[in-house]
């Protein structure tokens, strides 16, 4: 059963925190920062909560980064880490914490797609095994995301992806396949405000149970080359955390 447990926790953990959110949700967007400027996107401070009957699971964040660079105009190089990280799992007479760095990540996105309103790319990425502190494994893994745009009429936008992952299983004697989907709408409400709402689903070839969650956020732009971004979601599904808060910052320069 603890074994099943954190299997579900170390799903939430990774689905919630690919590739450091960009930009600014989980979806990610076919977007592309054009060649020499840079955009840094941070999870200035997130926080996990799970409840089960008999277990707690509490997670926190700090300083997961994303920096990307635009190499042409349809392509750009990202790299990320998680730079601090720490969990705690708590069971009857028994807790487990775990803290420090993540790993790192490398990504490139190619815009093959871009008219009337419409973009689509293909995202390759891989992690390197960077972690300490216990966090995650020693393997390296990757995958391939696709995401997709549209406008949509009175202001709103509209995203979604489609993601395959290959990752170690946990018995560390192969790779598991993980197939992820998410959406999103959002909206600009004024110059400087935002709203949005996202839902995502995932499975795994290693899991029985697919995971979903919900939310929504705000956004708001000091300029526009610099803008905040609060979230909460929710698990909606067995396997998923309970809450997930994510306060992010965005900085284009």
């Amino acid at each position: 059963m603890y074994k099943n447990l954190r299997r579900g926790f170390s799903l939430t953990i990774l689905l919630l925190g690919l590739a450091c959110r960009l930009p600014a949700q989980i979806t990610q967007w076919p977007t592309t920062v054009a060649p020499g400027r840079f955009l840094l996107q941070m999870d200035a401070l997130s926080l996990t909560l799970d409840r089960e009957p008999g277990v707690k699971y509490t997670a926190w964040g700090t300083a997961s980064t994303l920096v990307t660079t635009g190499l042409t105009d349809h392509l750009d190089l990202q790299l990320g880490a998680d730079l601090y990280f720490s969990q705690r799992i708590e069971t009857s007479g028994f807790t487990e914490r775990k803290s420090g760095m993540g790993a790192m990540r490398v990504r490139t996105k190619w815009r093959f797609y871009d008219e009337g309103g419409t973009a689509v790319a293909i995202m390759p990425y891989f992690k390197i095994p960077t972690n300490g502190g216990g966090l995650g494994n020693n393997s390296l893994e990757g995958g391939v995301i696709v995401p997709w745009s549209t406008d949509l009429p009175t202001g709103f936008k509209f995203a979604a992806m489609a993601q395959l992952d290959f990752l170690r299983n946990d018995n560390d004697n192969g790779y598991d396949s993980h197939w992820y989907t998410s959406a999103t709408f959002s909206r600009p409400i004024t110059k400087a405000l935002g709203i949005y709402g996202e839902a995502t689903l995932g499975k795994s070839t290693g899991s029985g149970s697919a995971e979903g969650i919900m939310g929504g956020g705000v956004t708001l732009a000091v300029n526009q080359d610099f803008w905040w971004d609060y979230a909460i979601y929710k698990g909606i599904s067995q396997v998923a955390a309970d809450w997930k808060h994510v306060l992010r910052l965005n900085v284009r320069f």
